[in-house]
């Protein structure tokens, strides 16, 4: 958390981003005349920003340790790299509760938005539930890292998917029926349906928690044998050190 907060690209991405988006959802919302949730339209934001820290830093945790030249003694070493590694991703996503907070408190200041929630208990269950989940798939993509040094390029592609896949950026029910099964296997989805149901009341905000659980457990299964293997991957070919 020190280091991040100490790099003014996450102190934005947390921070400032989802207040740029907060901003500009409502001013359409207002020129569309559609009557949409505010509180719907200022977590949907919180959570873009949040996905957008979460990813960069993921892959940046790898990327860090093998510029530090970290990375191949942690590789090297008995412990598996899964124990250095998921600190990152959960500081990473867990710097946007901080962004969450502050979108709540800019919509409410600036555009009247009223600060009530439905179900506050399981909101406050949900927001933990949802930053484990962004970590976690943040961490599952970034596990190739290990092997191929240039996967982050690729890493920032799935940026905006995931934002579209899990109603982040529009409602997956208006997404075609093969793609919203898709969103279903995706936890930030899940995720993403516990806040808006738990803060504005139109949903299961206790079932999407399970299942945003369920999910966050299958990702730390695969992430577990994916950097297992990838970690055999490399020290088998020598290759790990290279730039």
């Amino acid at each position: 958390m020190r280091q991040l907060i100490r790099t003014r690209l996450y102190v934005f991405l947390a921070i400032l981003l989802p207040l740029i988006f907060a901003s500009m959802a409502f001013y359409m919302f207002r020129g569309s005349g559609k009557q949409d949730a505010p509180m719907s339209v200022a977590l949907s934001a919180a959570l873009m920003g949040m996905w957008s820290s979460t990813l960069l830093g993921s892959g940046n945790a790898i990327t860090r340790l093998r510029l530090m030249q970290l990375l191949e003694p942690l590789v090297a070493s008995p412990r598996s790299t899964f124990l250095v590694t998921l600190p990152f991703a959960i500081a990473t996503s867990s710097l946007g509760v901080y962004g969450l907070l502050v979108t709540l408190g800019w919509s409410a200041v600036l555009f009247d938005m009223p600060l009530h929630l439905e179900h506050p208990m399981l909101f406050f269950v949900a927001v933990p539930v949802t930053v484990v989940a962004l970590g976690m798939l943040g961490l599952l993509m970034a596990s190739a890292f290990i092997l191929y040094p240039t996967a982050q390029s690729l890493a920032n592609f799935f940026e905006f998917p995931v934002w579209m896949l899990s109603g982040m950026l529009v409602p997956i029910s208006t997404l075609p029926d093969p793609v919203q099964k898709i969103s279903y296997l995706l936890a930030p989805t899940w995720g993403v349906k516990a806040l808006t149901g738990a803060a504005v009341g139109n949903g299961s905000a206790a079932e999407a928690i399970g299942m945003c659980l369920l999910l966050t457990c299958v990702y730390l299964a695969i992430t577990l044998l994916l950097q297992r293997r990838f970690e055999w991957l490399a020290r088998s070919s020598g290759t790990l050190a290279l730039q």
